[in-house]
C-alpha cells in the first residue's frame, strides 16, 4: 500500500471501526470526493476488500436546473493525530470531538494530522430537494441512465485542516535488498524513509448515500438503502449484464475466511470453464499488464464498458475466435479488481512468482494466516508453520517476504512467526484472490 493508503485506511479505522466510512486511495482524486460530489460504485464489487468508488467530473448540483445554491457543509467536528504511520497507533476517545492517538516505538517520525469532519446538513438538503429539480436532458444524466448506472452522492467527508508533511522511517514499503529486485525498482535498506505531503482540505475519507430518480425530473437520497435499490426506475435502464457481489450473496461483511474462500472458488470457476486455449491467452495477457497499475484500470473499464453495452470482448493477447462471455467478463473483472488493489511493486513480484513456479507457497502462506486470524481485531505475532517456507530458497523466501509484506502481512524468520495486523485484512483478502486465479492459470498453461 502506499503511505497515503495506509494514512486513510488507519484514519477511517480510528473514526468508525467496521462502518461505512471509506478510506480515499488516491491523493490525486480527492477533489472529485468533496460533499455532493457524484461517484459510481464498481458493479463488480465484493465486500472483502471493500466498495470501489470511482470519481467523476459532476457534483449533484450540477444535473439541477438553475437555483439558489446549498449552505455549505457543517463542521461536526476535529480530530488530532500522532504518528498516523505507526503500524502500531492506538486511539483514545477522550470527547466526542477530540480523539488522542498515540503510538509505541513505531515506524514514524511524530507528526499531527489534524482532521475535521464536514457534512451536507439535512435541512440544507431538504431545501435543495424542494427547490430544484433535475435537468433530465443532462449529457451524463442520459448516460448513467442508458447504461443503468448507481450513482451516489458524497455526504460527509473527513478533510485536513492544516497541510501536514508525514515521514515514516524504518521497515516500511520497498525495504527489501536483492539483486534482482533493482529492475523492479525494490532495492532498500532499513534506513528506507518516505514522506507525503498532504494539502489543506485534502479529502481522506467520505461517506456516500444513493441518488434515486423517480420519473423524469424527481429525485431523492433517502437516508436508508438497500443493495437492490437502483437509481434509475426499473424498465428504464437495459438488463443487468452480470451480478453484483453483495451481502445477502455471501453472508455478512467479514463473516470468515470460509466465506471469501468460497466467493473466490465462484469466480475461479468461470475462468476454469475457458478453453485451455483461452486460460494460456488470459495469462499472456495478465503478464504482460501487471506492474502497469494504469493499463490493468483501463482494461476493466473497457470490460465494464463492454458489459453495459452487451459487447464481446477479446483481450489483446487472446486469439480472435476466443471471446469471454459475459459470465468470464464478470469473473475477470473480479480478479482484476483484485490486482489493482495491489501496488504495483506487488504486481512485478507476482510476475517473478510466476516465473520461478511459487505462487502455490504462497498463496498457502497468505490461507494459512487467514483462517488463523480472520476475525482476530487485534495485531499480534503468532507462529508459523514451518513447512510453509520449508521448501523456498533464500532469493525465493525473500521474494515471498516482500510480497506479502506489502500487503501488511510481516513474516519474520525467527521463530518462524508473523505478525497479524487486522488493518491489512482486506488487502490480504485482494492478495489471496490475486494468486487463486495466477496459480489456475500457470496450472493450466
Amino acid at each position: 500500500m502506499t503511505m497515503f493508503e495506509n494514512v486513510t485506511r488507519a484514519l477511517a479505522r480510528q473514526l468508525n471501526p467496521h462502518g461505512d466510512l471509506t478510506a480515499l486511495d488516491s491523493l490525486i482524486d480527492f477533489k472529485r470526493f468533496h460533499p455532493f460530489c457524484l461517484v459510481l460504485r464498481k458493479r463488480k464489487s465484493t465486500l472483502f476488500w471493500g466498495a470501489r468508488y470511482v470519481r467523476t467530473d459532476y457534483t449533484l448540483l450540477d444535473l439541477l436546473e438553475p437555483g439558489s445554491a446549498p449552505s455549505d457543509p457543517t463542521d461536526s467536528g476535529n480530530f488530532g493525530f500522532k504518528n498516523m504511520l505507526d503500524a502500531r497507533v492506538e486511539g483514545e476517545v477522550d470527547v466526542p470531538k477530540t480523539v488522542k492517538v498515540t503510538g509505541t516505538a513505531g515506524l514514524s517520525r511524530n507528526s499531527t494530522l489534524e482532521v475535521q469532519t464536514l457534512s451536507v446538513a439535512p435541512k440544507a438538503l431538504e431545501t435543495l430537494h424542494e427547490e430544484r429539480k433535475l435537468a433530465a436532458d443532462h449529457p451524463f444524466l442520459k448516460e448513467m441512465r442508458e447504461r443503468g448506472e448507481n450513482l451516489y452522492v458524497v455526504m460527509e467527508v473527513v478533510e485536513t485542516v492544516q497541510e501536514v508533511t508525514l515521514e515514516r522511517a524504518g521497515k516500511a514499503e520497498g525495504c527489501f535488498s536483492l539483486p534482482f529486485f533493482a529492475p523492479l525498482g525494490l532495492q532498500g535498506s532499513v534506513n528506507h524513509k518516505e514522506a507525503v505531503t498532504i494539502p489543506k482540505g485534502c479529502v481522506l475519507a467520505f461517506r456516500v448515500r444513493q441518488l434515486m430518480v423517480n420519473g423524469k425530473d424527481e429525485w431523492d437520497i433517502p437516508h436508508i438503502c438497500s443493495d437492490t435499490m437502483q437509481t434509475f426506475p426499473p424498465g428504464e435502464k437495459p438488463e443487468e449484464k452480470f451480478t453484483l457481489i453483495q451481502a445477502s450473496d455471501v453472508g455478512e461483511a467479514h463473516e470468515d475466511f470460509r466465506t471469501l474462500k468460497e466467493e473466490v472458488q465462484r469466480e475461479t470457476h468461470e475462468v476454469e470453464k475457458l478453453s485451455r486455449r483461452g486460460q494460456s491467452s488470459l495469462l499472456s495477457s495478465l503478464s504482460k499488464l501487471l506492474g502497469k497499475k494504469k493499463e490493468l484500470q483501463d482494461l476493466e473499464l473497457t470490460l465494464e464498458g463492454a458489459l453495459d453495452k452487451g459487447h464481446e470482448v477479446t483481450l489483446e493477447a487472446l486469439p480472435k475466435d476466443v471471446l469471454l462471455s459475459k459470465e468470464a467478463m464478470g469473473a475477470v473483472l473480479y480478479f482484476l479488481g483484485a490486482l489493482t488493489v495491489l501496488s504495483e511493486a506487488q504486481q512485478k513480484l507476482l510476475v517473478k512468482s510466476m516465473e520461478r513456479k511459487i505462487l502455490p507457497v504462497q498463496l498457502k502462506l497468505v490461507e494459512s494466516a487467514m483462517e488463523q486470524n480472520f476475525l482476530q481485531d487485534k495485531e499480534g505475532v503468532f507462529p508459523l508453520r514451518p513447512e510453509l517456507l520449508s521448501s523456498l530458497g533464500e532469493e525465493e523466501l525473500t521474494l515471498t517476504e516482500a510480497l506479502v509484506g506489502l500487503s501488511g502481512l510481516e513474516v519474520q524468520r525467527s521463530g518462524p512467526q508473523y505478525m497479524w495486523d487486522p488493518d491489512t485484512l482486506p488487502h490480504l483478502c485482494a492478495l489471496y484472490a490475486g494468486l487463486s486465479l495466477l496459480q489456475l492459470l500457470t496450472k493450466a498453461s
